[in-house]
Protein backbone atom coordinates (compact mmCIF):
# COMPACT_ATOMS: atom_id res chain seq x y z
CA UNK A 1 0.00 0.00 0.00
CA UNK A 2 2.73 2.62 0.87
CA UNK A 3 4.49 1.94 -2.66
CA UNK A 4 0.71 2.40 -4.53
CA UNK A 5 0.38 6.01 -1.99
CA UNK A 6 4.16 6.91 -2.98
CA UNK A 7 3.40 6.16 -7.07
CA UNK A 8 0.64 8.45 -6.88
CA UNK A 9 2.52 11.49 -5.49
CA UNK A 10 5.45 11.08 -6.94
CA UNK A 11 7.15 10.66 -10.46
CA UNK A 12 9.63 7.73 -10.53
CA UNK A 13 12.47 9.17 -12.63
CA UNK A 14 15.94 7.90 -13.41
CA UNK A 15 19.17 10.40 -12.31
CA UNK A 16 22.86 9.56 -11.59
CA UNK A 17 22.32 5.79 -11.58
CA UNK A 18 19.57 5.70 -9.20
CA UNK A 19 15.66 5.42 -9.39
CA UNK A 20 13.95 8.52 -7.08
CA UNK A 21 10.74 9.48 -6.57
CA UNK A 22 10.32 13.54 -7.19
CA UNK A 23 7.93 15.27 -5.38
CA UNK A 24 6.17 18.44 -7.15
CA UNK A 25 8.76 20.47 -5.43
CA UNK A 26 11.79 18.46 -7.13
CA UNK A 27 12.91 17.14 -4.34
CA UNK A 28 14.03 13.75 -4.16
CA UNK A 29 13.65 10.61 -1.69
CA UNK A 30 15.59 7.77 -0.95
CA UNK A 31 16.34 5.18 -3.26
CA UNK A 32 14.11 1.98 -3.85
CA UNK A 33 14.47 -0.60 -1.09
CA UNK A 34 14.42 -4.81 -2.70
CA UNK A 35 11.26 -4.61 -2.27
CA UNK A 36 10.06 -2.53 -5.20
CA UNK A 37 7.86 -4.98 -6.66
CA UNK A 38 6.96 -6.08 -9.95
CA UNK A 39 5.47 -4.41 -13.27
CA UNK A 40 3.35 -5.99 -16.10
CA UNK A 41 3.92 -4.24 -19.47
CA UNK A 42 1.88 -5.07 -22.64
CA UNK A 43 3.20 -4.62 -26.18
CA UNK A 44 2.44 -3.35 -29.26
CA UNK A 45 2.69 -7.10 -30.76
CA UNK A 46 0.52 -8.66 -28.22
CA UNK A 47 3.81 -9.87 -26.09
CA UNK A 48 3.46 -9.22 -22.51
CA UNK A 49 6.17 -9.10 -19.78
CA UNK A 50 6.68 -7.99 -16.10
CA UNK A 51 9.80 -6.04 -14.97
CA UNK A 52 11.16 -5.91 -11.40
CA UNK A 53 14.35 -4.44 -10.11
CA UNK A 54 17.09 -5.15 -7.88
CA UNK A 55 17.95 -3.69 -4.69
CA UNK A 56 20.22 -1.32 -5.92
CA UNK A 57 18.46 -0.96 -9.32
CA UNK A 58 21.72 -1.29 -11.35
CA UNK A 59 19.69 -4.15 -13.05
CA UNK A 60 16.04 -4.99 -13.66
CA UNK A 61 14.72 -8.74 -14.33
CA UNK A 62 12.51 -9.18 -17.40
CA UNK A 63 10.04 -12.35 -17.41
CA UNK A 64 7.85 -13.50 -19.67
CA UNK A 65 6.36 -16.92 -21.23
CA UNK A 66 6.42 -18.82 -24.39
CA UNK A 67 4.25 -16.87 -26.49
CA UNK A 68 6.24 -13.60 -25.66
CA UNK A 69 9.62 -11.73 -27.79
CA UNK A 70 11.39 -14.44 -25.21
CA UNK A 71 10.70 -16.72 -22.96
CA UNK A 72 11.77 -17.57 -19.51
CA UNK A 73 14.06 -14.62 -17.51
CA UNK A 74 16.28 -12.33 -18.54
CA UNK A 75 18.45 -9.85 -16.51
CA UNK A 76 19.01 -6.91 -17.83
CA UNK A 77 22.18 -4.20 -16.38
CA UNK A 78 22.13 -0.78 -16.83
CA UNK A 79 24.00 1.11 -19.38
CA UNK A 80 25.06 5.03 -19.23
CA UNK A 81 22.56 7.70 -17.74
CA UNK A 82 19.02 7.25 -18.50
CA UNK A 83 16.67 4.46 -17.89
CA UNK A 84 18.67 1.86 -20.73
CA UNK A 85 19.34 -1.85 -19.51
CA UNK A 86 20.92 -4.17 -21.59
CA UNK A 87 21.51 -8.18 -21.63
CA UNK A 88 20.61 -11.18 -23.68
CA UNK A 89 18.35 -13.89 -23.46
CA UNK A 90 19.31 -17.62 -25.65
CA UNK A 91 21.95 -15.87 -26.97
CA UNK A 92 19.88 -12.61 -28.67
CA UNK A 93 20.67 -9.05 -27.09
CA UNK A 94 17.92 -7.56 -25.62
CA UNK A 95 17.67 -3.37 -24.78
CA UNK A 96 15.36 -2.26 -22.73
CA UNK A 97 14.75 1.65 -22.97
CA UNK A 98 12.15 3.89 -21.30
CA UNK A 99 10.88 6.74 -21.79
CA UNK A 100 7.54 8.37 -19.18
CA UNK A 101 5.26 5.19 -19.19
CA UNK A 102 6.65 4.06 -22.11
CA UNK A 103 8.83 1.22 -22.68
CA UNK A 104 10.54 -0.12 -25.94
CA UNK A 105 11.67 -3.33 -26.01
CA UNK A 106 14.07 -4.87 -28.40
CA UNK A 107 14.98 -8.75 -28.17
CA UNK A 108 17.25 -9.32 -31.08
CA UNK A 109 16.00 -7.50 -34.62
CA UNK A 110 12.70 -6.87 -33.19
CA UNK A 111 11.37 -3.76 -31.38
CA UNK A 112 8.38 -3.18 -29.81
CA UNK A 113 6.35 -0.66 -27.87
CA UNK A 114 4.90 -1.44 -24.58
CA UNK A 115 3.02 0.41 -21.74
CA UNK A 116 1.71 -0.19 -18.39
CA UNK A 117 -0.34 -2.99 -17.62
CA UNK A 118 -3.25 -1.03 -15.54
CA UNK A 119 -3.12 -2.14 -11.83
CA UNK A 120 -4.67 -1.52 -9.04
CA UNK A 121 -1.87 -1.67 -6.32
CA UNK A 122 1.21 -0.07 -7.88
CA UNK A 123 0.93 2.76 -10.30
CA UNK A 124 3.47 2.25 -13.28
CA UNK A 125 7.03 3.43 -13.79
CA UNK A 126 7.69 6.92 -15.04
CA UNK A 127 10.77 6.50 -16.47
CA UNK A 128 11.12 10.40 -17.27
CA UNK A 129 12.00 12.36 -20.13
CA UNK A 130 13.81 10.60 -23.14
CA UNK A 131 16.36 13.34 -23.07
CA UNK A 132 18.07 11.41 -19.81
CA UNK A 133 19.27 9.39 -21.22
CA UNK A 134 16.79 7.16 -22.82
CA UNK A 135 18.15 8.02 -26.87
CA UNK A 136 16.59 7.07 -29.72
CA UNK A 137 15.80 3.34 -29.16
CA UNK A 138 15.58 2.70 -33.26
CA UNK A 139 18.72 3.75 -34.14
CA UNK A 140 20.16 1.50 -31.05
CA UNK A 141 18.30 -1.15 -32.40
CA UNK A 142 19.86 -0.96 -35.96
CA UNK A 143 23.25 -0.51 -33.90
CA UNK A 144 22.89 -3.63 -31.97
CA UNK A 145 22.24 -5.90 -34.98
CA UNK A 146 24.86 -3.60 -37.34
CA UNK A 147 27.41 -5.10 -34.15
CA UNK A 148 25.96 -8.37 -33.97
CA UNK A 149 26.46 -9.22 -37.45
CA UNK A 150 30.56 -8.19 -38.07
CA UNK A 151 32.56 -11.37 -38.68
CA UNK A 152 31.96 -14.08 -41.34
CA UNK A 153 29.27 -16.20 -41.74
CA UNK A 154 29.11 -20.07 -43.83
CA UNK A 155 26.00 -20.72 -45.47
CA UNK A 156 24.07 -23.46 -43.96
CA UNK A 157 22.86 -24.99 -47.76
CA UNK A 158 26.37 -23.98 -49.39
CA UNK A 159 29.55 -25.02 -47.06
CA UNK A 160 31.33 -22.82 -49.78
CA UNK A 161 29.34 -19.63 -49.32
CA UNK A 162 30.83 -17.39 -46.99
CA UNK A 163 29.84 -14.07 -46.46
CA UNK A 164 31.49 -11.50 -44.05
CA UNK A 165 30.53 -8.27 -42.81
CA UNK A 166 33.15 -5.57 -42.47
CA UNK A 167 33.45 -2.48 -40.05
CA UNK A 168 32.33 0.72 -41.89
CA UNK A 169 29.87 -1.17 -44.40
CA UNK A 170 31.74 -3.33 -46.31
CA UNK A 171 30.35 -6.72 -46.82
CA UNK A 172 32.68 -9.23 -49.15
CA UNK A 173 30.79 -12.79 -50.62
CA UNK A 174 33.78 -15.71 -51.18
CA UNK A 175 33.27 -18.88 -52.43
CA UNK A 176 35.19 -21.81 -52.18
CA UNK A 177 37.99 -19.14 -50.61
CA UNK A 178 37.87 -16.77 -53.38
CA UNK A 179 36.37 -13.21 -53.27
CA UNK A 180 33.55 -13.19 -55.80
CA UNK A 181 31.54 -10.06 -54.80
CA UNK A 182 32.72 -7.34 -52.93
CA UNK A 183 30.11 -3.72 -51.91
CA UNK A 184 28.50 -1.90 -48.93
CA UNK A 185 25.88 -2.97 -46.63
CA UNK A 186 23.97 -1.17 -43.62
CA UNK A 187 21.09 -2.20 -41.15
CA UNK A 188 18.41 0.39 -40.82
CA UNK A 189 14.63 0.41 -39.27
CA UNK A 190 11.53 2.04 -41.06
CA UNK A 191 12.43 5.52 -39.63
CA UNK A 192 16.19 5.21 -41.04
CA UNK A 193 15.80 3.06 -44.42
CA UNK A 194 17.38 4.22 -48.04
CA UNK A 195 16.05 6.47 -49.96
CA UNK A 196 15.55 3.17 -52.30
CA UNK A 197 13.80 0.54 -50.88
CA UNK A 198 10.52 -1.30 -52.42
CA UNK A 199 9.55 -2.72 -49.65
CA UNK A 200 6.89 -2.23 -47.27
CA UNK A 201 8.51 -2.24 -44.13
CA UNK A 202 7.24 -2.43 -40.56
CA UNK A 203 8.61 -0.37 -37.34
CA UNK A 204 9.21 -3.64 -35.45
CA UNK A 205 12.01 -5.13 -37.14
CA UNK A 206 15.39 -4.02 -38.77
CA UNK A 207 16.31 -4.50 -42.42
CA UNK A 208 19.64 -5.03 -44.69
CA UNK A 209 20.73 -3.75 -48.11
CA UNK A 210 23.52 -5.05 -49.79
CA UNK A 211 24.64 -2.65 -52.83
CA UNK A 212 27.40 -5.10 -54.77
CA UNK A 213 30.09 -4.88 -57.28
CA UNK A 214 32.25 -7.63 -59.23
CA UNK A 215 30.72 -10.73 -60.63
CA UNK A 216 27.14 -10.54 -58.70
CA UNK A 217 26.77 -7.11 -58.98
CA UNK A 218 23.21 -6.15 -57.50
CA UNK A 219 21.68 -4.77 -55.44
CA UNK A 220 19.90 -6.87 -52.83
CA UNK A 221 17.45 -6.87 -49.63
CA UNK A 222 16.83 -8.38 -47.20
CA UNK A 223 14.50 -8.62 -43.94
CA UNK A 224 17.10 -9.68 -40.56
CA UNK A 225 14.81 -11.97 -39.09
CA UNK A 226 17.00 -13.55 -36.57
CA UNK A 227 20.87 -12.27 -35.74
CA UNK A 228 22.58 -13.96 -32.66
CA UNK A 229 25.95 -14.95 -31.64
CA UNK A 230 26.41 -17.97 -34.00
CA UNK A 231 23.67 -17.94 -36.25
CA UNK A 232 21.90 -15.39 -39.12
CA UNK A 233 18.53 -15.74 -40.60
CA UNK A 234 18.09 -13.71 -43.69
CA UNK A 235 14.70 -13.18 -45.41
CA UNK A 236 15.32 -12.46 -49.39
CA UNK A 237 13.03 -9.48 -50.37
CA UNK A 238 13.70 -9.53 -53.93
CA UNK A 239 13.30 -13.29 -54.59
CA UNK A 240 11.83 -15.12 -51.66
CA UNK A 241 13.23 -17.56 -49.07
CA UNK A 242 15.49 -17.39 -46.50
CA UNK A 243 19.30 -17.43 -45.96
CA UNK A 244 20.71 -19.07 -42.76
CA UNK A 245 24.27 -18.57 -41.65
CA UNK A 246 26.31 -20.10 -39.36
CA UNK A 247 29.34 -17.60 -37.71
CA UNK A 248 32.65 -19.02 -38.84
CA UNK A 249 34.56 -16.06 -37.49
Amino acid sequence: MQKTILGVVAALVVVGGGWYFYMQKGEPLPALGADAGSYRYSCDNGSQFTMAPSDDVSSIKLSAGSQGMFAGEATLSKVGEGARYEGNVSGSPVVFVGAGEEVRLTVGSVTAVCNPVPSQELAPWNWGDAAEGGGSVKQDTSLIVTESMLGKWQSVDDAKYVREFKEKGVVVDWYDGKTVSTGLWVAFTKEKAPKIFPYTMDTSSVYLQLTMTGTQADTLNFKISKVTPDELQLVYLDRGGVLTFKRVQ
